[in-house]
C-alpha cells in the first residue's frame, strides 16, 4: 500500500492553485495529521506556512471549511488504496490473509491521518456527502466477495464490510492507540474469525 498522505502532498505540489491556498494546504495536513484538528490553531497554521491569518480566510471560510477541503480528496484517496485489489485472490483463505495482512499494513502506515478522520467522525465534522463519496462503487466491490461458495449467501456487502473491518479496526486500535502488546500469532487468530464469520450458516 502507499502512504496517502505522501500521495496526497504529491498531488498538491503539482496542482494548478494559488501559492498561498497551497502553502496553507500542505501546512494544515501535516499538523492536522501529527497534533490534531482542535489542537492546531488557524494562527499556528499561518506562522508555519508563512502566510497570514487572512491568506487562509481568503481561501477558506472557516476552519472547518479548510478540513472538509483535506479530508475529501483523502477520503477517495484511501479507498482508491483501500480497496483494491480484492478480486485478485485465488480462495477464499487467501483473500482473507491478504484483507488482513495488506489492510492493517495500510491502517498502520497512514495511521496518523485515519486516527484524525476517526476523531472527525465522532464530532460530526465529516459531511454527508464525504461518507457517500467514500463509499461509493464499494457495493460493487464487496459483492465480489458473494462469489466464493464458502461464503454465506445471505450476508449483505455491508455485513461482510464489517466482518472484514471489526477485528482489523480493534487490533490496529489497541496496537496503535492504547499501545497494548501483540502477540505473534495475532493476525493469524484474526484470519480465522473472519473467515469463521463468512462461513457460519443461520
Amino acid at each position: 500500500m502507499t502512504q496517502v498522505l505522501a500521495n496526497y502532498e504529491e498531488q498538491l505540489a503539482n496542482a494548478k492553485m494559488p501559492a498561498g491556498k497551497k502553502k496553507v494546504l500542505t501546512t494544515a495536513l501535516k499538523l492536522f495529521a501529527n497534533n490534531g484538528f482542535h489542537a492546531t490553531t488557524t494562527a499556528k497554521i499561518a506562522k508555519q506556512a508563512g502566510v497570514s491569518e487572512g491568506t487562509i480566510y481568503k481561501y477558506f471560510s472557516s476552519k472547518d471549511d479548510l478540513l472538509a477541503k483535506l479530508l475529501q480528496p483523502i477520503l477517495i484517496e484511501i479507498k482508491n488504496n483501500f480497496f483494491s485489489n480484492l478480486d485478485d485472490q485465488a480462495d477464499l483463505p487467501t483473500l482473507v490473509k491478504f484483507v488482513v495482512t495488506d489492510r492493517i499494513n495500510f491502517i498502520e502506515a497512514n495511521f496518523d491521518f485515519i486516527r484524525l478522520i476517526f476523531q472527525e467522525v465522532l464530532t460530526g465534522q465529516l459531511t454527508k456527502k464525504s461518507y457517500q463519496d467514500f463509499f461509493a462503487n464499494n457495493v460493487e466491490i464487496l459483492a465480489k466477495f458473494n462469489t466464493y461458495p464458502e461464503i454465506n449467501s445471505k450476508l449483505t456487502p455491508p455485513q461482510i464490510a464489517r466482518i472484514f473491518i471489526g477485528p482489523i479496526l480493534v487490533y490496529v486500535l489497541q496496537n496503535k492507540l492504547l499501545g497494548l502488546p501483540v502477540n505473534d500469532d495475532d493476525l493469524d487468530i484474526i484470519q480465522k474469525q473472519i473467515l469463521a464469520n463468512l462461513t457460519l450458516k443461520y
